[in-house]
């Protein structure tokens, strides 16, 4: 698969493709549906699939108060588009400059001039250009006049619910994993390398992995039974992400995701690891001391052993 940042980083223009546009946040249940509708479209005619994405999110930009962040990092974005078979991705990146580029000037200079679609596939609520002028109307309209083929796709419902990246950030915040990752159609997690910490875990014989995740968004603080990966294996293990109100002033302090694997002792330090969200424990709490977060600490992981126990098939 192709990465391109941006449509310049494109060393010629495509003779023929098939071309889906939209910011794909969380590469959801929805998002697959599309994609997989390009990737058959592009097979079917013999011509490259093209996703056309954007970063940052548009919202971050044209409206940062009211803090949209994505669900997964780019890397995870580009992989999900790679395991459904798209031969190329263009990320342009999205500035307040490029936000006033016409419904019109869009198409023809960056799709039409450049990609040469024979198909343009996109969502039922599809909208792009200045003040989100261009719609599914203007697309009709454009794609009859270029003899392109255009594919809607219609919402994408799940048990009666329409699949969004919203509601999934919604049920994430809500520490509802089990309906985010229905939703998502597969597990939600999170990635980053594993740092050196305070080890106080190992002081009471519950050592952690810390891990700084490259990710604007963080589900709901508190503890989750987890599955940690990393060479290839998945590990059953507990997780908290939160703050450590007991050891921080006034309960602040950068978020921190501390993971213990069950049954395995080594210093996993530098390697990175992916911590699959699977079941929320509950909140993340300040205690009077430490004898009292060991206490805790041990119960929790007790709940986590019994989840595992009774349900074997997320190992």
């Amino acid at each position: 698969m192709h990465v391109y940042k941006g449509i310049k980083q494109m060393d010629s223009s495509l003779t023929s493709s098939v071309v889906t546009i939209g910011n794909f946040d969380g590469v959801h249940l929805g998002h697959q549906q599309l994609v997989d509708n390009v990737v058959r479209e592009a097979q079917f005619l013999g011509v490259p699939s093209v996703v056309y994405t954007f970063h940052p999110h548009p919202v971050k930009v044209l409206h940062p108060e009211r803090a949209t962040y994505r669900l997964f990092d780019l890397k995870d974005q580009q992989e999900r588009f790679a395991e459904r078979g798209v031969e190329n991705v263009i990320i342009e990146e999205f500035t307040k400059e490029f936000s006033k580029v016409t419904p019109q000037e869009f198409l023809d200079r960056y799709i039409f001039n450049q990609l040469h679609p024979r198909t343009l596939v996109v969502g039922h609520d599809f909208s792009f250009g200045a003040d989100r002028s261009g719609n599914i109307p203007f697309l009709e309209k454009y794609c009859a006049q270029k003899g392109i083929k255009l594919i809607i796709i219609p919402p994408f419902q799940y048990q009666g619910t329409v699949v969004s990246s919203t509601r999934i950030r919604e049920s994430l915040k809500n520490g509802d994993v089990e309906s985010a990752n229905e939703l998502l159609g597969r597990t939600y997690y999170l990635r980053g390398h594993v740092e050196k910490g305070f080890q106080r875990g190992r002081t009471i014989g519950v050592p952690t992995a810390n891990i700084h995740p490259d990710v604007e968004f963080m589900p709901r603080l508190g503890v989750y039974c987890t599955l940690t990966k990393f060479g290839g294996h998945m590990h059953p293990s507990i997780t908290n992400i939160g703050v450590n109100p007991t050891f921080t002033e006034n309960g602040k302090g950068p978020i921190k995701i501390e993971t213990h694997l069950f049954d395995f002792d080594a210093h996993l330090y530098g390697v990175e690891v992916e911590v699959y969200l699977l079941h929320f424990i509950r909140d993340e709490m300040k205690f009077s001391g430490i004898e009292e977060l060991k206490k805790q600490i041990l119960q929790d992981v007790t709940e986590a052993r019994r989840y595992f126990h009774e349900k074997p098939q997320n190992r």
